[in-house]
């Protein structure tokens, strides 16, 4: 387990550079969404409850300062990520596939917490 998450230490090297990027795609998106539906369509709205959830991650993990909390933020993060990948898929199949890197992201970040949560609790 040790060298497994030992291969995956360069996540956190470059989180904060994929954290942005991720942002960014999600801001072109939400402005995609805007001009093609208004500000009052549910996607649009969805979206910017995805992003603020985004944006938030880093501000409750560092607060609680716990596996469980960044392991569970992962997880739901992960599955609003894919609901909102499904509304945008009606609406364009294009501006769907850009949150394929946000998935993959958090798919591998939610590997790489919950291998140091199981090492966590293998050495308690």
């Amino acid at each position: 387990m040790e060298n497994t998450i030992e291969s995956l230490s360069w996540i956190d090297t470059i989180a904060s550079t994929v954290w942005i990027v991720l942002s960014i795609i999600m801001f072109w998106i939400l402005y995609k969404v805007y001009e093609t539906l208004g500000s009052t369509h549910p996607t649009f709205y969805f979206g910017i409850f995805l992003l603020v959830l985004v944006w938030l991650y880093p501000v409750y993990t560092f607060f609680f300062n716990q596996l469980e909390v960044g392991f569970v933020g992962n997880v739901f993060t992960l599955m609003v990520t894919v609901m909102y990948m499904k509304r945008l898929r009606p609406i364009s199949r294009s501006k769907s596939l850009w949150m394929i890197p946000q998935i993959v992201w958090l798919i591998l970040a939610t590997f790489y917490v919950g291998c140091m949560l199981v090492l966590k609790n293998q050495n308690a």
